[in-house]
């Protein structure tokens, strides 16, 4: 089972523009493209008017790989050019937007469609269009207005604007909650003034989001048409906030690492492709491209690859989906591929594999019928199959575990380094080796802060670090609080916590900032603390962690306090935070005359915010039945269900979760009459539907 859950969506159809062979016409796929790649003798991109380096390398290649975009062909030579700086028009933008979505089947192709005066569209677009409108990525309206106002440029043609395609973008994502909260916040951009009004909330969403950076540092250009380059990047980027599978596309953990093949484990299953010297890499958070020795075993992936041969590869994260058990060595069973640890005096079973290393402490290879009784072993399994199996093992030797301080200095998957009195002293992580910071759960050597943090390594008797533990430092987290003041001279912000206790604190050049889940820079974060005051703040000390900005809150009711009218919550992310609350109803699915009086302690609930204050604007509760399928309609996303009394009721299912009993992704096809399957409800919302095994029990 994966550790990190994305949501996916499956697009069919190829996400992509076409160009006619020699004729320089731009014009969308109607039929199976000829991909770049497979041009004779093809690397990379294969498009030669694509320098290395170019500043949208990384994404042309990758969409160019996944098939979303090709290139023009010469008739003479078969070499294929991109062409990066043409522009795209409106209703080729549109089509694309609806291919992103995995709306494009769903235009009718064989419809009379009229516009109003004015609104020129190609015959081929036209249902695209039209559905565009009817999906709410376009503004009817709006856009008719436009065309009145420009009753000479043909609406269809007119090449797309920066401005325009951001706000298309941003609404095919789902974003555009964001882009409305945002429409007054301050710009990034010193050419706001040029942006239309209309249009400012989605630049600005398009900006926190990561999907655009101006034409420089500082210059959105709003009316610029957005070329195939810029294009490639925005959806390139999108991508983040929009997940979608593609044919030959892969995504999970590297299970396995080779000097010329990957091994991929999605979702219970592993697929294997080779490497060769034409395979790109790169990272998530960087442009450029990196080696495959940058490649992180265990960590999240992304691969596109053709005929078992890995075309592209990007790493997705910077940890490895591993767990640690230490223990004694009790004994093995080679015939079941098992052995056990005794782990705080109980015994533990641990499947392996032939693939399992084992070695001591002085590094030597041993094999598992030399492991003593009762001798320490340290076991690194994998995290993300059904069943954890053992990757490697290592016998302690009985040796005094060795311990230097000093100033943390650097470190990563493999190394620490730290300075110690005035020297830098390099260090390899053993196996599982862990990381404690007071307060902070589940830290890992990202949390460390470089020339701040005073550090103890324990090393092993091979000299390697066990453990990473912080002496100078604890966390504390603020949550339901609230910025009240921001001094940008100075460098330190004024917040009131839960209790309305006022604390300054400081912002360092560690402290980091996030909004909807997106890094974000210092100063775009401090323009919205008067738009949205919810934050969360880690701390040590004086100095500023992280600050995330926060539309809810998820999790368990501890205590609720209907006097105060105040509600206490453990989070899913571990913290605990206090919510005042009016006295508006509760959203309780089959409830509805719930209140907050009707809550409790242990019931699970998600808190939607007022921006302007630390109060709760609903409060939603989870809830999850069982029902049985009267019937599926996959056209209409919808299913009739039945409870136990045999009352029928419709459920949609448009933007809900669905999974089959392993909870694996599941369509709404696979759904049949009579089958039982557990809808969750938030609120009044069905978030999920899946279908339930034979075995399962309904909770009612």
């Amino acid at each position: 089972m994966l550790l990190h859950e994305t949501w996916k969506k499956i697009m069919t159809g190829a996400l992509a523009f076409t160009l006619v062979t020699g004729s320089g016409t731009v014009l969308l796929a109607t039929s199976v493209p000829v991909a770049a790649e497979e041009a004779p003798g093809a690397k990379a991109t294969a498009f030669t008017d694509l320098p290395g380096g170019h500043w949208a390398e990384k994404h042309i290649a990758k969409l160019s790989l996944q098939g979303i975009i090709t290139g023009y062909q010469n008739s003479v030579d078969g070499t294929f050019t991109f062409k990066p700086e043409k522009s795209i028009s409106q209703q080729e933008a549109v089509l694309l937007a609806l291919r992103f979505a995995g709306l494009e089947d769903q235009a009718d192709m064989d419809s009379l469609i009229v516009f109003g005066q004015n609104f020129a569209v190609g015959e081929f677009y036209k249902a695209y269009v039209e559905l565009a409108f009817t999906e709410g990525l376009l503004d009817r309206e709006q856009e008719y207005a436009i065309a009145a106002a420009e009753p000479s440029v043909e609406w269809g043609s007119k090449p797309a604007s920066r401005e325009w395609v951001t706000k298309l973008i941003v609404k095919a994502i789902g974003q555009e909650a964001a882009a409305k909260q945002l429409q007054d916040a301050p710009s990034h951009f010193e050419d706001a003034d040029g942006i239309q009004d209309r249009y400012l909330g989605y630049v600005n969403a398009a900006y926190q989001l990561g999907l655009v950076k101006g034409k420089t540092e500082t210059a959105f250009a709003p009316t610029d048409a957005v070329n195939r380059a810029s294009l490639a990047t925005l959806f390139s980027r999108a991508q983040s906030s929009f997940p979608v599978d593609y044919e030959g596309q892969v995504s999970g953990i590297i299970s396995e690492l080779q000097a010329d093949a990957i091994t991929v484990f999605e979702v219970g299953e592993e697929q294997t492709f080779t490497l060769d010297e034409n395979t790109l890499y790169y990272h998530f958070n960087s442009e450029k491209p990196i080696t495959k020795d940058q490649l992180l075993e265990y960590g999240d992936v992304t691969v596109i690859g053709k005929n078992g041969k890995a075309l592209y590869v990007e790493m997705q994260g910077d940890v490895q989906h591993t767990q640690t058990v230490s223990g004694t060595f009790a004994r093995y069973n080679a015939t079941s591929k098992t052995f056990y640890l005794w782990v705080n005096d109980k015994p533990v079973e641990i499947a392996y594999s032939d693939e399992m290393t084992i070695e001591d402490t002085e590094g030597n290879p041993l094999a598992i019928g030399d492991l003593k009784a009762n001798v320490s072993v340290t076991v690194v399994q994998e995290a993300f199959g059904e069943s954890p199996v053992a990757i490697s093992v290592i016998a302690e030797a009985e040796a005094a575990v060795t311990l230097i301080k000093g100033e943390f200095y650097s470190g990563d998957t493999k190394s620490v380094t730290i300075t110690e009195n005035g020297e830098l002293v390099s260090k390899f992580l053993a196996p599982g080796a862990v990381v404690e910071i007071s307060g902070l759960a589940n830290a890992s050597i990202t949390d460390l802060i470089s020339e701040e943090d005073e550090v103890e390594l324990s090393l092993n008797a091979d000299g390697k670090v066990e453990k990473i533990k912080v002496l100078n430092r604890d966390v504390k987290v603020l949550a339901g609080a609230k910025i009240v003041y921001y001094d940008k001279a100075e460098k330190f912000i004024t917040v009131l916590d839960a209790d309305k206790q006022p604390l300054s604190l400081n912002l360092t050049d560690k402290s980091t900032f996030r909004y909807v889940g997106t890094d974000m820079e210092l100063d775009a974060a401090m323009a919205l603390i008067n738009t949205n005051v919810n934050v969360v703040i880690k701390h040590t000390g004086a100095n500023i962690v992280s600050v995330e900005f926060v539309l809810e809150y998820t999790g368990t009711i501890t205590e609720i306090d209907t006097k105060t009218k105040q509600v206490t919550l453990i989070t899913v992310g571990g913290y605990s935070v206090k919510l005042p609350y009016t006295n508006n109803g509760v959203e309780w699915y089959s409830r509805p005359t719930a209140t907050h009086l009707d809550l409790k302690t242990g019931d699970t609930i998600t808190v939607a915010l007022k921006l302007d204050k630390v109060e709760a604007n609903a409060i939603k509760v989870h809830r999850t039945s069982v029902y049985e399928i009267v019937s599926s309609d996959s056209v209409n996303k919808k299913i009739v269900v039945k409870n136990a009394i045999n009352e029928s009721f419709t459920i949609a299912l448009t933007n809900v979760k669905l999974l089959k009993p392993d909870g694996t992704n599941a369509l709404i096809t696979s759904y049949k009459a009579g089958d039982k399957v557990e809808v969750t409800y938030v609120g009044n919302s069905v978030v999920q539907v899946k279908e339930v095994s034979a075995s399962s029990e309904s909770n009612g």
